[in-house]
């Protein structure tokens, strides 16, 4: 009779392996704990506090007012941000661009992930996003099937100064503003009066069109969140240079306050510069002579880069030439703020100046040395003015005693890492697809017992079985392999692809033969043990030391599309909970069997609760489904091998404490500084402020599009649910079947025909643990639908491995049986 334990002892259990997890959690990083210093300090201390903005601390005593200090210290120097959409680090070279080549050499510099709306980034969409520091698109693609229009990219809109377009902009923004249409900060009549010495108010007309299709994005836009705080803050005012510039400063109302031809002889701390574009024109505009982002049909990159890098001396000139006497030195940025094609790149961003030494550049947003994400730009430039931004990011510089050449290949190469990973994502998905349909219908083919049982071929079963399950084991370290190939240096060879597909199967080579090693590769279930143990502990110390190979993986995640730049991924994740549960059954069934009473419950309490804390600590896995994925599976195991009954009241019970446990965690994670915050945090800041049915909206579509892009997943995921339905059924019967149930008829169908490996209860927890984590993951977590998919090509290839187990024997007594069976 199975344990009838109360079921509240389930939840307890629950949330005593989660509140473990919130107590083990590790301090803030430095540079958390420093934004939580910075918190209680006023803008001008918090400024001074660090090097990179020491230059800047006398900030708020800029602009028109004159209420500079007597101090001996002059004035602040400007911050200069350039930008030239579709530049990349690889452009930069001491002969061909000799102005970038020095600001790489005497500052930092980061590759930049440019995504906003879509695969790729228009030039517009590049500098809405930056100056509201969020995820936003200029206008819809344009048709280019319309007559004479070879371009996808919308144009570019000149701001306008003139004085009746501009008092229209404003009057009509103060009737929205007086009748509650919309509700703005500040008054735009003193936008007006507020444009500093160089500058004038112009508007983008037809804003409204650029901002449409952001409504329904599933992205909030502040826009000119950058220029409206500087503002606000008293540190002087924004100066945009050029339509581009235009577009990050304007407000929700398209008005500019400080417009410009000339940003370096504006009155304005901070100057946003656009030196036009480096494309071709199928993808990019010509809306503006003197800003024009048309080139020939055959271009020359290298030349058009030089144009760039010549236009930027030119400026750089112009700011020395107007700089305020004895004022400190600028500090300079330089960013490539789109894509120069419908292929998306990883770009440049290169800082020079105060407080910026040579090295690499990176933020909380990332937590990866060389990377940095377009929406950084704009809180990184207001910590940098002492001004609080809503996401509190800053940017983190890691000096280098490296030579400028050395820093840029070591750039390129993880950008062409990143191409290359984004280029043969497809092709590897394709393959893991074909080679989990081929599996599927072989292992019908294994359990069709009936079928290898006729006219005298129940002899050749056990071979079928051996082929199967060598095939089958090497299939299964495939997933594992996309990982591990990141410990190898691919990117750099002359064919990286080639290079890819080498360290794939290099790395899938050596986890073969890891499961062969004695003592565990006598067996199949030694075998399979070693890989499942081996994929679990290698993905744990990879969440622990920084989620190395989980960046730029096949089956991880990747910086071009800039889902997560740390922690566990979603392929990731579903190989982390089949490889533990498919240990954990197998360790479990020999434990018994040695007599072990005490360690088949002490070893999965304890590695489950290793991997709940590897897979749910904020500052390693950071993986919210994942955690809860992980949980579910961990405590339908537990209550399985306690023999308690497993009911829908009880499978729901063990669904909510984990939920509960693991909001808890998103909790704490949300008291610290945004900019400290992981995914937990931000997710529970999503629910506070409302945003959370609008996240979950666009979840939901991009599930609906990988299966779009992805038609084979599309056939794996049935599959894979229907896998999962069965097995989640199987699981409330199980391990009583009655015989007169329909379970019981079913399984008495199977009885004597199925391999031994079904007939280990120990073995089918695992399974059934591993099945139940899958089925979370695939409701819980972002574009979840990956979860499953990506389990099930795992979980196979494990059930026809350990189906050889015995394989012979188990014909020799089914024939006996047989025989009998006949002469009586």
């Amino acid at each position: 009779m199975p344990t009838r334990l109360p079921a509240f002892r389930l939840l307890v259990l629950g949330s005593v392996l989660g509140l473990l997890v919130l107590a083990l959690g590790p301090a803030l990083t430095p540079a958390a704990a420093a934004q939580e210093s910075s918190a209680t300090e006023s803008p001008s201390a918090s400024a001074a506090s660090t090097t990179a903005s020491s230059a800047t601390a006398a900030s708020g005593n800029t602009g028109t007012s004159g209420e500079d200090s007597e101090g001996s210290q002059g004035p602040a120097g400007k911050t200069i941000v350039y930008g030239i959409p579709g530049l990349t680090i690889n452009d930069i070279d001491p002969v061909r661009t000799p102005n970038l080549y020095k600001l790489f050499s005497e500052g930092a510099a980061a590759n930049l992930n440019v995504r906003t709306i879509g695969s790729a980034t228009c030039p517009g969409s590049g500098w809405l996003s930056m100056g509201a520091g969020a995820r936003a698109q200029a206008g819809p693609p344009t048709d280019p099937e319309q007559e004479g229009n070879r371009a996808t990219c919308p144009p570019l809109s000149a701001p306008s100064t003139s004085d009746g377009v501009v008092k229209k902009a404003l009057d009509d923004a103060d009737d929205a503003t007086k009748s509650g249409a919309e509700a703005q900060r500040s008054s735009d009549e003193d936008l007006a009066e507020a444009s500093a010495d160089g500058t004038a108010t112009a508007t983008i007309e037809d804003f409204e069109s650029i901002k449409e299709s952001n409504v329904d994005s599933g992205y909030s836009v502040d826009y000119g969140m950058l220029a409206r705080l500087v503002r606000e803050q008293g540190k002087s005012c924004v100066a945009a240079e050029g339509p581009g510039a235009a577009y990050a400063v304007a407000d929700e109302n398209g008005i500019v306050a400080n417009y410009t031809d000339d940003a370096a002889s504006a009155d304005c701390r901070l100057d946003l510069v656009d030196l036009g574009s480096i494309g071709s024109s199928a993808w990019l505009y010509d809306p503006i002579p003197d800003y024009s982002y048309t080139v020939p049909v055959f271009f020359d990159r290298e030349e058009r880069v030089a144009e760039a890098d010549e236009r930027l001396g030119d400026k750089l000139e112009e700011a020395r030439d107007s700089a305020t006497p004895g004022s400190e030195e600028p500090t300079i940025m330089v960013a490539g703020l789109g894509d120069s094609s419908s292929l998306p790149q990883l770009r440049a961003f290169i800082a020079s100046g105060p407080g910026y030494e040579p090295g690499s550049l990176s933020s909380a947003s990332t937590r990866t040395p060389g990377l940095l994400q377009l929406t950084d730009i704009a809180p990184g430039i207001l910590d940098q003015f002492g001004v609080s931004s809503p996401s509190g990011i800053s940017f983190d510089n890691t000096p280098t005693d490296d030579d400028p050449q050395e820093r840029i290949d070591d750039l390129v190469s993880e950008s062409q890492k990143a191409t290359s990973i984004y280029q043969h994502l497809s092709t590897f998905s394709l393959l893991l697809d074909i080679t989990f349909y081929l599996l599927f219908i072989l292992c019908g083919v294994l359990l069709s017992r009936n079928l290898l049982g006729r006219r005298g071929g129940a002899t050749i079963a056990p071979t079928v079985h051996r082929f199967l399950a060598w095939a089958s084991l090497a299939v299964a370290t495939l997933p594992m392999s996309a990982f591990m190939a990141g410990l190898f240096p691919w990117a750099r060879l002359p064919h990286p692809g080639f290079g890819l597909s080498v360290s794939i199967a290099v790395s899938a080579a050596l986890l073969f033969g890891a499961s062969l090693l004695p003592p565990w590769g006598r067996t199949w279930r030694g075998r399979v043990a070693a890989l499942s143990l081996l994929s679990f502990l290698i993905l744990s110390a990879d969440l622990i030391t920084g989620s190395h190979l989980q960046g730029n993986s096949l089956l991880g995640y990747n910086p071009i599309v800039g889902g997560r730049y740390y922690g566990l991924g979603n392929q990731g994740a579903a190989i982390f909970i089949v490889s533990l549960f498919i240990f954990l059954g197998l360790a479990i069934s020999w434990l018994r069997a040695k007599g072990h009473r005490r360690m088949v419950f002490i070893l999965p309490l304890v590695l489950g609760l290793l991997a709940v804390f590897v897979s749910g600590n904020p500052s390693w896995g950071a993986k919210f489904g994942g955690t809860i994925a992980t949980l579910a599976g961990l405590l339908v195991l537990l209550a399985l091998v306690s023999r308690i009954r497993l009911s829908i009241f009880r499978l729901m019970l063990i669904g909510l404490a984990s939920l509960a446990v693991l909001l808890g965690i998103a909790f704490l994670d949300w008291l610290r500084e945004p900019g400290a915050r992981s995914h937990f945090g931000n997710f529970f800041d999503q629910i506070v402020t409302g945003e959370a049915l609008q996240v979950v909206g666009r979840k939901l579509g991009a599930n609906l599009h990988i299966m779009q892009i992805n038609p084979a997943l599309a056939i794996v995921t049935p599959l894979a649910v229907i896998a999962i339905l069965f097995f989640l059924r199987y699981l409330l019967h199980f391990p009583s079947i009655a015989a007169t149930s329909r379970a019981g008829l079913l399984a008495n169908k199977w009885r004597g025909r199925l391999p031994q490996v079904f007939r280990d209860q120990d073995v089918h927890f695992g399974f059934l643990a591993a099945v139940t984590g899958m089925a979370v993951g695939l409701v819980l977590t972002d574009s979840g639908i990956a979860v499953p998919s990506t389990g099930a090509m795992v979980l196979l290839p494990y059930l026809l491995a350990l189906s050889a187990e015995h394989a012979k024997e188990d014909v020799g007594v089914k024939s006996v049986a047989g025989k009998k069976a006949d002469r009586t």
